[in-house]
């Protein structure tokens, strides 16, 4: 068949071919780019959808760290220890060691048989003052609270014996008391002077703590003998003082059963006056 196009015709159909087909491509690449974009902006929106607003909503509390405080840890089976920190109370027999130093002699005995029976034991600072060691024991909340001095009997200079005090207002002191009065009086070599609550005297360890708890006057540090007599056994006072608490960690009831050898003392009797250092 016979075509009357002339050249000039085919070539403005080339050019029209060639525009269309330039159009049909820039179509084909818009249409890309904006299918690219959609499909982009849908996963992001699926991301922030899946995105918690705070972690700690999708974590389980065990994994929830936060500030860990004291108040998380049980120190139900813990031993809190306030060794006395008098330095200007001498002794008798040497004046060159105080009722301090006995007692940290003792303590770290102590400490140390506790931590071997798998305890865990919290010291007070060598510095403290009563106050400073009842608010620590406080914040610690421990099963027991024991202070440990050595006694003396002011200007008679008579005073003899173990004695302990607890705090009447306070459950568990008094069996805490009991048990280590019971193993350090049948070791002391004199007549002891019982178990007391705080009551029989002004105390501020005692009476301001709110675990259970017990001072205890090991002996007195103004005799010559008894004074002697600490320095020669602070390892079995230590070893007394450990088993006290061990009996009542393990089974703390009231116990009231003194040692056979045990003076408990009535208010009415008449004791050899204190030279009110007993708690500093």
């Amino acid at each position: 068949m016979q075509t009357n196009e002339t050249w000039d015709d085919l070539k403005k159909r080339a050019r029209w071919d060639r525009i269309f087909g330039a159009l049909a491509v820039l179509v084909m690449f818009l249409l890309l780019m904006i299918s690219g974009i959609s499909s982009c902006s849908k996963k992001s929106k699926e991301k922030e959808d899946a995105a918690p607003a705070n972690v700690s909503e999708t974590l389980p509390a065990s994994y929830i760290i936060t500030n860990p405080t004291e108040e998380t840890v049980d120190h139900s089976k813990a031993i809190f220890l306030s060794p006395s920190t008098q330095e200007d109370n001498v002794y008798a027999c040497d004046n060159t060691i105080t009722e301090e130093a006995a007692m940290w002699m003792i303590t770290r005995q102590l400490k140390d048989m506790l931590e071997i029976d798998g305890y865990e034991v919290y010291l007070c600072g060598e510095d403290d003052n009563v106050m400073q060691k009842v608010e620590l024991g406080n914040s610690l909340e421990c099963g027991a609270y024991v202070a440990i001095h050595s006694n003396s009997g002011g200007e008679s200079g008579e005073g003899k014996g173990t004695e302990i005090f607890y705090n009447s207002n306070i459950a568990g002191s008094l069996a805490l008391a009991e048990y280590i009065y019971n193993h350090v009086a049948t070791l002391t070599p004199t007549d002891d002077r019982g178990v007391k609550d705080q009551t029989q005297r002004d105390l501020y360890e005692i009476n301001n703590n709110q675990t259970a708890c017990c001072l205890l006057e090991v002996e007195f540090h103004d005799d010559m003998t008894t004074s002697r007599w600490i320095l020669d056994h602070t390892r079995e006072l230590a070893a007394a003082i450990r088993d006290g608490i061990l009996d009542y960690l393990n089974n703390p009831a009231s116990v009231s059963n003194y040692a056979d050898n045990a003076g408990n003392h009535s208010e009415s009797e008449t004791l050899p006056p204190f030279s009110g250092d007993g708690d500093h």
